[in-house]
């Protein structure tokens, strides 16, 4: 069982992140996409799933920029992992699949970690 899950903008939420299995993401309070360095979808948590109306099934195995979330493929958003550390957070609109949806993203990925995360938070959009 997941122990307290860390609040969204946690500096420390990577490794907490990297430690669950895809069901322990399930638990957390807002949209979580794992995804392998090249960008390939390893969970994507219900929480996500329910705010985009993508199945988890899906989005498994599917390249996260262009088969689920091309309106994140640009310069603000995926063109960012190409950095070997990324910890961002940024307003967004969320426009694929769902309706214009105003979010809170968090862009997470570090040199040592073997995953990188897409981050959703529905709450904190400012």
């Amino acid at each position: 069982m997941n122990q307290s899950i860390p609040a969204f903008s946690d500096p420390l939420l990577l490794d907490w992140l990297d430690q669950q299995t895809p069901n322990q993401l399930n638990e957390a309070p807002f949209g979580i996409v794992r995804m392998s360095r090249e960008g390939v979808v390893l969970a994507y948590c219900k929480s996500e799933s329910h705010l985009t109306g993508i199945d988890t099934d899906y989005a498994i195995g599917k390249y996260y920029f262009t088969e689920i979330a091309p309106c994140a493929n640009n310069r603000m958003v995926a063109a960012k992992y190409a950095l070997p550390d990324l910890d961002e957070e940024l307003d967004y609109i969320l426009t694929y699949v769902c309706e214009p949806t105003k979010v809170r993203l968090r862009l997470l990925k570090a040199s040592h970690s073997p995953y990188q995360y897409f981050l959703v938070d529905r709450k904190s959009y400012s």
